[in-house]
């Protein structure tokens, strides 16, 4: 197999480099992506043979396929000696695509955007219009859009560039032949000069007040603003303690907004949620605790550890073995070797009612409830069975006790947070009892639990 290099000669004429003159005479086999560019002209005219590769347009409409293809091209034409591919820009799809085929020479020529980039300040992102639909951009950021190439096109590149950065955005358009041309970002798509040169700069815009849309980053700026020695008196001074009942006041506005069916008002919640969790990242960022990058590694981390069925070699094929999956992963992962030890790591600052509720469910995947007989609990299971199992009935019946529990002077909360606690000690008991004779749960029958757990309970 053959060389094979790559060249980048430019938009316009006169921009070939010395090296890729050099290369595109050399006697190699030259395979032009277009015929329709400045440096076939000035191939004819030094009298040098080259075939292009425009039929595959003719042929495939897809641009990745059409990559693929034209790399696989280039490719096979290498078997039979060196090849010299010339492309606009460097940094077209199949490039991309022949660079994870074969080793290449690449001689990057003059960018797409090059007029423009004396214009530019700062960080800029390069995209392909093409690819408008998969953009990710960001406000504080220049953008180069290029290989504008129809008005159609440019039409749905501004409407994708408005999400981000403001309409009114004075940006600068580079037709295909022309020079740098201002104008507001709305008004893109009613230029002149589309083609496969035309390209566009969209400048930053740094100045929180002029922008319309926002991401996390500017919220997590926002905040060190404010968080700052001169920054605003409340927020300055807040704390991970003082901040403690914001969150749960947050959770509890956020379920209000879901039961009200409102996707408004959800979204907000979520906001006001989102600003809890970056709030505490800035507050651990000036203490040098963590920093919000910590909270979005963990987070990722977790879910990939525990979504062994999408990231590992497990299977999973509802949602009930999902939730075995992650159970049994999240106990691996925190180290616990027995149910007890997960039972025992439920928050204990979690109400009485959720904190009974997530206990219940660990024992029962071994197939253990926390059996009563107290006449309280009987009258409650026939007043169910007689209205039917529901929330209104189940509501009804949890009401119930608690109004005996205040005939009783007793404090419902604590008296179910201790009676959780009594029923993990005593599943403690049994499972280590179980282990000290090499049984366990998964392997007792129906009857032989019921025995463990009544010996347990004395």
């Amino acid at each position: 197999m053959g060389n094979i290099t790559v060249v980048g000669f430019g938009w316009r004429a006169g921009q070939l480099t010395f090296e890729a003159a050099e290369a595109l005479t050399g006697g190699d086999h030259v395979i032009l992506h277009t015929d329709h560019c400045n440096c076939a002209a000035w191939l004819r005219e030094k009298g040098v043979a080259f075939e292009t590769l425009d039929g595959l347009y003719e042929e495939i409409e897809d641009f990745d396929a059409h990559a693929e293809t034209a790399a696989r091209a280039v490719l096979e034409a290498s078997c039979a000696g060196d090849v010299v591919y010339g492309v606009f820009d460097v940094r077209d799809r199949s490039v991309v695509k022949l660079s994870s085929l074969a080793p290449l020479r690449v001689l990057a020529g003059p960018p797409t955007e090059g007029p423009l980039l004396a214009l530019a300040s700062g960080e800029a992102r390069c995209v392909e219009a093409s690819d408008w639909e998969t953009f990710h951009l960001t406000a504080r950021e220049n953008c180069f859009v290029r290989e504008i190439d129809s008005r159609e096109l440019a039409c749905e590149v501004k409407l994708r560039l408005m999400e981000v950065y403001p309409e009114e955005s004075e940006i600068w358009f580079l037709p295909g032949g022309g020079g740098p041309i201002a104008m507001p970002l709305y008004t893109l798509d009613r230029a002149e000069g589309f083609d496969h040169r035309a390209c566009a700069l969209v400048p930053a815009q740094r100045d929180f007040m002029k922008l319309e849309r926002y991401d996390v980053e500017h919220l997590n700026e926002i905040l060190r603003r404010l968080c700052a020695p001169d920054g605003c008196p409340w927020d300055k001074v807040q704390t991970h303690e003082s901040l403690r009942p914001c969150i749960l006041e947050e959770a509890y506005e956020v379920i209000d907004a879901i039961d009200e069916g409102s996707p408004e008002h959800l979204y907000d919640e979520l906001g006001d949620m989102l600003l809890q969790v970056a709030l505490h990242a800035e507050i651990g960022r000036k203490h040098g605790e963590f920093d919000i990058s910590d909270v979005t590694t963990a987070i990722c981390e977790k879910m990939i550890h525990r979504h062994t069925h999408i990231f590992g070699g497990d299977h999973a094929s509802d949602a009930g073995e999902v939730l075995g999956l992650w159970s049994k992963n999240k106990m691996a992962e925190r180290g616990q070797k027995t149910r007890t030890e997960a039972m025992r790591a439920i928050t204990r600052t979690l109400p009485a009612t959720l904190r009974a509720a997530k206990a219940l469910k660990r024992a029962a995947e071994v197939r253990v409830c926390a059996e009563n007989t107290e006449e309280t609990l009987e009258t409650c299971r026939r007043t169910l069975e007689k209205a039917g199992v529901g929330e209104a009935a189940l509501g009804d019946a949890l009401l119930a006790l608690c109004d005996l529990a205040r005939q009783q002077n007793i404090d419902p909360e604590l008296a179910l947070d201790a009676a959780v606690t009594r029923f993990i000690d005593r599943f403690d008991v049994g499972e280590r009892d179980m282990l000290s004779r090499g049984q366990s749960f998964e392997n007792l029958t129906a009857e032989r639990l019921r025995e463990y757990w009544a010996l347990v309970k004395l």
